[in-house]
């Protein structure tokens, strides 16, 4: 199990255990087997006071979120932090938050008590896709009507988020992101869009992973094949409250051809126009070098030359989520922020810091997590 200290301290430059090679077979099918660098693979353990009766035909992806969901749930009830975060089961698998203390007695954790819509917004680009694929394959080497019926509804790609959704008796918005790196920020962006709309009052924000025979197709070779789930319990928060917040965020589509120079220049930005606050450590450092103190920049990218580039170029130092604990495909950029709140919780406050999801294609997304007595701002820069 891996916890919000263990991930602060691989934040703060703490070695990670070595994957080891698991190979991976499509069986009834001419593929080969791979052998890959992987983690896991990664058992779910529910927190205790999960009816654990009628998951048994779960897709384990959505026994990780549901785990993931329940724990962050319980933390929040608990410690009454706006954003709070899961353990999750796995070496080398990150997670965020406190120990799970049990859902209450009636079922309704205080998170989610009589407080109004609670959404769920999920990134993963694996979620049903060794079930789907266990489809197609039993529909061309069975006989019509042998193939299970579970396994039709196992394979929906939105699977986790709706299994949490169901399980925990939640009645707010229901949302699946999928694609690369910055679905995850794009999760968190969108529960605040949906809190601020009204549309819900609070949100379970989580992301998964699950490696596969078919998952490895959408994965960067030169990285471990991570796997696991973590979520955030996400609500309002009133100025000067203590807690990790989450603040200014942008989305944007860089020029891939100068997407080291525009990487740079958003960062430069959000460091000039207040990604760093007055008072935070750091907060006198400049992006071209001047300064110093800053938190570390956490990033998500597959592209190893893009992130020594920013490296040669911030202030402070960088952690590359990828090179440290493999790639988790779209659910990357939300692991860079779970990250992100658990070394802000570690350590003094005011704290402030960048995350940073970076994909091939240009699209970006940049996010600030805090924690300091400030306003939160809900804009972009």
């Amino acid at each position: 199990m891996t916890g919000p200290e263990d991930l602060a301290r691989l934040v703060g430059g703490a070695s990670v255990a070595p994957s080891e090679v698991r190979r991976f077979e499509a069986p009834y099918t001419d593929l080969d087997p791979v052998d890959r660098l992987a983690a896991g693979p990664v058992e779910p353990r529910m927190p205790p006071g999960v009816a654990v009766r009628g998951l048994r035909a779960v897709p384990r992806e959505s026994l990780l979120a549901l785990a993931a969901a329940v724990t962050a749930e319980d933390a929040a009830s608990t410690i009454g932090t706006p954003v709070t975060g899961a353990p999750v089961t796995g070496v080398g698998t990150p997670s965020v938050g406190a120990a799970s203390v049990g859902t209450p007695p009636g079922g309704t954790p205080v998170f989610a008590a009589d407080v109004g819509p609670v959404a769920v917004l999920w990134a993963s680009s694996s979620a049903g896709l060794a079930e789907y694929a266990t489809i197609c394959v039993e529909a061309a080497v069975l006989d019509p009507g042998l193939s299970s019926p579970i396994i039709g509804p196992a394979s929906a790609f939105n699977g986790p988020a709706a299994t949490v959704s169901i399980r925990l008796g939640l009645d707010g918005p229901n949302e699946t992101v999928t694609g690369g790196t910055t679905a995850g920020l794009t999760a968190l962006i969108e529960a605040g869009r949906f809190v601020a709309d009204g549309a819900a009052t609070r949100a379970l924000v989580g992301a998964s992973a699950t490696v596969s025979r078919w998952s490895l197709a959408g994965l960067a070779e030169n990285f471990v094949a991570a796997e696991g789930a973590g979520c955030l319990a996400v609500q309002p928060w009133r100025d000067g409250d203590p807690g990790v917040r989450l603040g200014r965020f942008r989305r944007v589509g860089l020029d891939r051809s100068r997407l080291a120079a525009e990487c740079h220049d958003l960062v430069r930005t959000a460091l000039l126009t207040g990604g760093v606050r007055d008072g935070a450590p750091g907060a006198g450092a400049t992006a071209d070098g001047g300064g110093g103190g800053l938190a570390p920049l956490i990033v998500s990218a597959l592209d190893v030359d893009l992130v020594d580039a920013l490296t040669q170029e911030y202030p402070g130092p960088v952690w590359h989520l990828e090179r440290s604990l493999g790639d988790f495909g779209a659910a990357g950029g939300f692991m860079a922020v779970a990250c992100a709140v658990a070394y802000c919780a570690s350590v003094p406050a005011p704290t402030s810091m960048l995350a940073l999801a970076i994909e091939p294609s240009g699209n970006t997304a940049i996010m600030e997590v805090f924690t300091w007595e400030a306003p939160t701002s809900s804009s972009g820069w």
